[in-house]
């Protein structure tokens, strides 16, 4: 659940830190950290209930918070709010809100744009899901959507939640320094749930004065959290005051940021600041950098190690890294470069299919979890559009924290040629990628498997547009091939008796939802036979429903491709 809702808000992140809005969530600690049920769907009822509110929401906040309301051992009813301070609902808006999205009226539309339609599949997706939907709004003041569920409860295995670690916080005080009063109250629910003794103060000054009376009675914080943006004294500004003050140099500093600007963590480190994290920060990630600066921050970082010259394996391949975790990520890239490997590293799903389809790789190193779209799904992607494009096969390679039973058949299912567990062992690593030849040492394409054709579907363009939900684009699919053929026959209809307005009609019923696919040939045609019909000169209908039967059929022939490659 934590990954999931993780995964979801990071994506959302940069849009609402351009608005100069907080987001935050929160997750009771009674909520079960590992949930069965439908990961996808849950990920695009998510994104699609904080976008909204992002999208009307020009100043304040965005808040997540997930409680366990109901249930028993077995199941578990956890409900989602999605709280904004955006321009509410009216009223007499709340009963169709789900129908069809007028927050307000036209010139919201014209200001804030959108079509509405992620309120409607949200609510379908919920219903799919077996659970329930509501409102909550006052105009002026913002809105709270409710989303309720039904859940397996799994048992947690290690990594999967915040769970670990307690022992070690248990007693230590800390001081949150925030100036949003949401942020401070989750922070002291979760840092009171792994014992810790926080102490809130809403800024700078407040917090000096604090970190003076602690001292004073001889007691001084363990550790301070530190918001980056206050308005007194930002959160650097805060941090150099601190340590000129030899009073206060026991306590360790960690800065939470909305906004990370490059250069961020060499700014922190220069002025004392153990960890530097970015908001919303997740529990775990917040857990494991509390115990890693208890620790004395054991691990360094691998530029304060001289260098040695590069290993080289007799091979060097171009390997394609894809890994949202820094640590992992920089491990990875420097046992590579040893062997003298060229690496190209993305952080996230999205990246990593973009990257595949714009380069040339040997070898793709894929972690399983990650943002945007996960190791799973960005691998049926780049099948999908190998599958189209007819170019040569990636072989790919699944890397996982979770050496759970049947993640390594659920890999190769979803198109993997090999599977590393992590901690990442440089032997292993090594053996697997030697059986990878290089590109350059690889047989060359025959002229004749080599196509210029424009792929009848667009893969990567459609799975961003559901946000990587195979299961909703499969939906698409079914609900495209059960309205398609009867247009077409329409339109075929329209032509032989030369019924314009009729053929203007279908033509645009089937160019929208072609559109919807990313079967941009599709469109074209059925655009140009629209423009026909609306001008009533139909001279060249007969020669564009010929290019039509021949794009509706590629594009039938395309979609059963996708079908064969776990779509």
């Amino acid at each position: 659940l934590h990954a999931v809702l993780d995964d979801s808000l990071k994506s959302l992140a940069p849009r609402a830190h351009d608005k100069g809005l907080e987001l935050a969530c929160h997750i009771a600690p009674d909520v079960p950290a590992v949930l069965g049920g439908d990961p996808s769907r849950l990920r695009q009822i998510v994104v699609n209930l904080v976008g909204n509110a992002v999208k009307f929401t020009d100043a304040g906040e965005v808040v997540v918070r997930v409680e366990r309301v109901g249930g028993d051992h077995a199941m578990a009813s956890v409900r989602f709010s999605v709280s904004d301070t955006g321009i509410g609902i009216p009223p007499e808006k709340i009963a169709s809100i789900f129908e069809a999205f007028t927050q307000a009226d036209a010139s919201t539309t014209r200001r804030y744009g959108g079509t509405g339609l992620g309120l409607t599949i949200s609510s379908r997706l919920v219903r799919l899901m077996g659970g329930a939907i509501s409102v909550e709004s006052e105009p002026g003041r913002g809105s709270t959507f409710h989303c309720t569920l039904p859940f397996e409860v799994r048992a947690a295995v290690e990594g999967s939640g915040p769970r670990r670690g307690f022992a070690d916080l248990a007693g230590l005080s800390v001081l949150v320094v925030d100036d949003n009063a949401t942020n401070r109250r989750i922070l002291e629910e979760v840092l009171r749930g792994w014992g810790m003794r926080p102490t809130l103060v809403d800024g700078g000054t407040a917090a000096v004065q604090a970190l003076q009376d602690a001292y004073d009675t001889g007691a001084p914080f363990d550790l301070g959290l530190i918001d980056f943006q206050m308005p007194d004294l930002d959160g650097f500004a805060l941090a150099e005051l601190i340590r000129s003050r030899p009073e206060f140099s026991t306590t360790l500093l960690l800065m939470l940021s909305s906004v990370g600007h490059r250069g961020d963590t060499i700014r922190s480190r220069e002025r004392g600041i153990a960890m530097y994290l970015t908001k919303p920060v997740r529990q775990s990630v917040l857990l494991d950098a509390l115990l890693t600066v208890r620790a004395g921050s054991d691990a360094r970082p691998a530029a304060s190690v001289p260098a040695k010259a590069p290993e080289q394996s007799g091979v060097s391949l171009r390997v394609l890294l894809a890994e949202d975790n820094a640590v992992n990520s920089l491990v990875v890239t420097a046992l590579l470069a040893k062997r003298g490997h060229t690496i190209v590293a993305v952080t996230d799903g999205r990246q990593a299919v973009d990257a595949a389809a714009r380069q040339t790789f040997d070898v793709a190193l894929m972690d399983v979890q990650m943002p945007e779209l996960d190791g799973l799904e960005a691998t049926q992607a780049i099948r999908a559009a190998e599958a189209l494009s007819g170019g040569p096969r990636l072989p790919i390679i699944a890397l996982t924290a979770h050496a759970m039973k049947g993640d390594r058949e659920a890999c190769l299912a979803a198109g993997m040629d090999g599977y590393l567990p992590k901690p990442i062992n440089a032997a292993d690593l090594f053996s697997l990628l030697a059986s990878f030849p290089a590109a350059a040492d690889a047989p060359a394409p025959r002229a004749a498997e080599v196509t210029l054709q424009e792929p009848a579907v667009n893969v990567a363009e459609v799975l961003g547009r559901v946000d990587g939900d195979t299961e909703l684009l499969r939906e698409l699919v079914a609900l495209y091939r059960g309205g398609a053929p009867r247009l077409l026959a329409e339109i075929r209809r329209c032509v032989e008796s030369r019924d314009a307005f009729g053929l203007q009609g279908a033509a645009h019923a089937l160019r929208g939802a072609s559109a919807n696919l990313g079967a941009h040939p599709t469109v074209r045609v059925t655009q140009a036979l629209e423009r026909m019909g609306r001008a009533s000169e139909l001279a060249d209908a007969d020669r564009c429903l010929a290019d039509l039967e021949r794009e509706a059929q590629r594009l039938d022939e395309a979609l059963d491709e996708l079908s064969g490659v776990g779509l």
